[in-house]
């Protein structure tokens, strides 16, 4: 299958079936000082307990977003003061080899008049407590996300916007080493075609490698409906790298399959980010999103990337 057309939001609600979605559960946050927790990412296991990182802050505010580490006690999140914690927006963590990797959202007050710079960060170390800062993504570049190859060479999905991108569109290349993952390279990728349609926009959130070599992508589609209303669906993916090519997307959950909740504006309601997926043994898997930009939630769902390996 090629790209052409094959991952445009109005197309994939045609296809989409709420039954996938077979319960949800909204997560409950202590420690946070009555500030939202969401954009979360999935569970991962720190010395043999586990935890998540949730993106934090006031209300109304983003100014001051944190990064903070949660652990699992009984029914809830516990924001562990032990962990590192970082001035940071919408987290992720993956491995690369023998490494782990911890990033977010750089957020700075570029013009006190007119907007905020973002730009992606990442941190390196062999565990949590030692993580070195290692690079950073171009300003208002977010959704880069990296993994190692069979080769030993590198993918690296980058957002690009402007005259390419418009919005944010996701961009891909292939690099020999990890020093190579600079600035001006992640701006020169080239656009993966037939994701989005004019006007709409969207990133990568998280890699798994498959059975079969190839790879299933967690990323996120959005659009503007009536009224400048946000609405974002995560999707799944399959990407061969080989080629550049991606087949069988699919939106994984919407808004209004969800349980009603607070946002942190009425034009936000419908924005579900996905911040990591679980998949489990008996053919489902639990996805992690941030509803509203204020709550965050577990969705359990069929597998998205069964198909893929097939």
């Amino acid at each position: 299958m090629t790209n052409e057309n094959i991952g445009k939001i109005g197309k994939l609600l045609e296809s989409y079936n709420p039954s996938r979605i077979i319960s949800s559960e909204k997560l409950i946050f202590s420690g946070a000082m009555e500030q939202d927790v969401y954009n979360v990412t999935a569970p991962f296991l720190v010395n043999g307990e586990e935890y998540l990182l949730g993106r934090v802050e006031t209300r109304g505010d983003e100014r001051n977003t944190k990064i903070i580490f949660f652990r699992k006690k009984d029914n809830l999140w516990e924001a562990d003061i032990r962990m590192p914690i970082f001035n940071l927006q919408d987290p992720f963590i993956f491995s690369f080899g023998d490494e782990i990797i911890v990033g977010g959202v750089e957020v700075v007050q570029k013009n006190w008049r007119k907007y905020l710079g973002y730009r992606n960060v990442f941190y390196m170390g062999k565990d949590v407590f030692y993580l070195s800062r290692i690079t950073n993504g171009p300003w208002g570049m977010k959704g880069i996300r990296f993994k190692d190859l069979p080769n030993g060479k590198i993918g690296v999905f980058t957002r690009l916007q402007g005259d390419r991108g418009g919005r944010g569109k996701i961009g891909f290349t292939i690099i020999n080493l990890l020093d190579e993952l600079k600035p001006r390279l992640m701006s020169q990728t080239v656009v993966i075609q037939g994701i989005f349609a004019e006007g709409e926009w969207g990133g990568v959130n998280e890699i798994h490698k498959l059975k079969n070599g190839k790879w299933g992508v967690l990323a996120h589609v959005a659009r503007y409906a009536r009224g400048k209303i946000r609405h974002y669906y995560p999707i799944s993916f399959l990407f061969n790298y080989e080629k550049r090519e991606i087949s069988k997307v699919k939106i994984l959950a919407r808004r209004e399959d969800l349980p009603e909740d607070e946002a942190k504006r009425t034009d936000l309601y419908y924005v579900v980010y996905p911040g990591g997926i679980v998949r489990k043994d008996d053919g489902t898997a639990v996805l992690y999103v941030g509803v509203g930009d204020a709550k965050a939630y577990a969705v359990k769902i069929d597998d998205p990337f069964l198909e893929y390996e097939d």
